[in-house]
């Protein structure tokens, strides 16, 4: 397990523990405060905050005594699908920090010796090359995290949004406009010159973050079963409603990233000048600090990549040109001779 910073430095490395049940995340932040390793009780203070994934949960009751703050994303409750607003913003002031943990991770999996399988007679020496590591990493790597000149104002934002409704949500729950009866596909061509140009300045104060914007294009080319997503003709799955109340509002169908069974609505409403409000059917859809994949996805693509002269294309994008997709061929043949029960014959 390592600790790190919020700028990515590793403070400290333990174990290695087994990986069992009995040695979930919970259990060995427990161990580790419990039993002092590395002496970790002097270098924490009361009031530090730890920041950890929803795995830590089991922990808190010791981190908590000891005067530890601890900052993770909300759980959803039973019988619940979707946090509601205030959980979704809060869960978004805790993984846009929590990601540089992971980003530490997969730097130490880039040394060769520790992106495999490890053999059972490397364990005594397991600690020690990792030690090392994060060494190496510390001195001679850059810090995953540098100031910029619009973190002001990113703070300030996420500040002032942390207390606010999603105002579409209730409007549509008000309304009774997520009813499929009264939604219909659209002309993709003329809402894109309804749809506010938005620049890439824009986007990224939507999303307050740059993990959505860079899932945007995998998703618009999903979606529309093309790589030129500035293709005149293109296709996209977007619905107008035929409420007057809802005349500014369309809403996009999204299916899931794993599993295409299963689909989210994702809702906009919006000026010729401005995107004014966004809600999304996925589980953190109601936040309004930052926005999920599906809302950024939507806001780039009609926003921003449709009003690109020339479409922007990403090189793995373009290898999928290189495969070959079967026709849906039904091997059913409609027969009315007896000796054709059997599908296949031999002949002697």
């Amino acid at each position: 397990m390592v600790a790190v910073t919020t700028t990515g430095y590793i403070v400290s490395v333990f174990g290695p523990f087994f990986s069992d049940n009995s040695n979930n995340d919970a259990s060995i932040l427990k161990h580790i405060m419990i039993n002092n390793y590395d002496d970790i009780l002097q270098w924490v203070e009361e009031n530090d905050i730890m920041i950890l994934d929803r795995g830590f949960r089991d922990s808190l009751g010791v981190l908590k005594p000891l005067g530890i703050d601890v900052a993770m994303p909300s759980f959803l409750g039973p019988k619940q699908n979707q946090s509601d607003v205030e959980d979704a913003n809060n869960s978004r002031f805790v993984t846009i920090l929590r990601w540089v943990v992971e980003s530490v991770n997969a730097r130490i999996k880039r040394f060769k010796w520790f992106n495999q399988v490890i053999p059972n007679s490397s364990l005594p020496s397991v600690q020690d090359f990792i030690c090392i590591v994060a060494a190496l990493l510390n001195c001679f790597h850059v810090s995953m995290v540098t100031p910029s000149p619009n973190d002001q104002e990113t703070i300030r934002r996420m500040n002032s949004l942390r207390t606010q409704n999603n105002t579409l949500q209730i409007f549509l729950t008000d309304y009774n406009l997520t009813r499929n009866s009264i939604w219909n596909v659209t002309d993709i061509h003329n809402l894109v010159q309804r749809f506010p140009k938005l620049l890439m300045v824009d986007l990224r104060m939507i999303t307050l973050g740059v993990y959505q914007l860079k899932r945007a294009r995998s998703y618009a080319e999903e979606h529309a079963d093309s790589i030129d997503l500035t293709d005149p003709n293109l296709e996209f799955p977007i619905q107008s409603c035929n409420d007057t109340n809802a005349d500014d509002i369309i809403r996009i169908r999204f299916h899931l990233a794993h599993k295409k069974s299963s689909q989210y609505y994702t809702y906009f409403q919006f000026d010729p000048n401005q995107i004014l409000a966004w809600y999304c059917t996925c589980r953190s859809g109601p936040r309004v600090v930052g926005c999920c994949s599906h809302v950024a996805a939507g806001i780039w693509f009609l926003g921003y990549e449709r009003r690109q002269l020339e479409t922007n294309q990403q090189p793995s994008s373009t290898n999928f040109a290189n495969l070959h997709c079967c026709d849906s061929i039904s091997d059913y043949e409609d027969s009315s001779d007896e000796d054709n029960d059997a599908r296949y014959s031999s002949t002697r």
